[in-house]
């Protein structure tokens, strides 16, 4: 996932539904902001689990980015990343084994979330977490 990826074209979904990468603040941005190659990895990580991926967060406009208190650089504002529901250890595992076999190299640990992302303008091979 190297360079600047293009906007979605022509990338058939497999096991997940345009709607599930819209904007939560009804605004219109969602699908068709995100990035080709990173729905490819996605779609691949998502093969390899072999359990649903719940998309909690996916593109995000920069309002909304600020309502949730995104980060100013935040990936989701320009379609690299998405923020997977882990409701239990064993998802959690299955997805977080699967993203790293998939290629991912930005990974951030939430309490029942996994962000996924592949944004290739920010810092390679991170993982980081959200508890305090």
């Amino acid at each position: 996932m190297k360079g600047e990826a293009k906007i979605m074209a022509d990338v058939k979904l497999v096991n997940f539904e345009e709607w599930e990468f819209k904007c939560k603040c009804g605004c219109g941005g969602g699908y068709n902001r995100m990035k080709n190659d990173f729905i490819e990895h996605l779609m691949h990580a998502r093969e390899i689990a072999d359990v649903p991926f719940i998309i909690d967060s996916a593109f995000r406009c920069p309002t909304y980015n600020i309502i949730v208190g995104g980060k100013k650089r935040s990936a989701h504002l320009r379609g690299y990343a998405v923020d997977i529901v882990a409701g239990d250890s064993n998802t959690y595992w299955m997805i977080l084994a699967a993203v790293i076999l998939a290629g991912f190299e930005r990974i951030g640990l939430g309490q029942n979330f996994i962000h996924i992302d592949g944004d290739p303008t920010l810092p390679r091979k991170v993982a980081w977490n959200y508890y305090e």
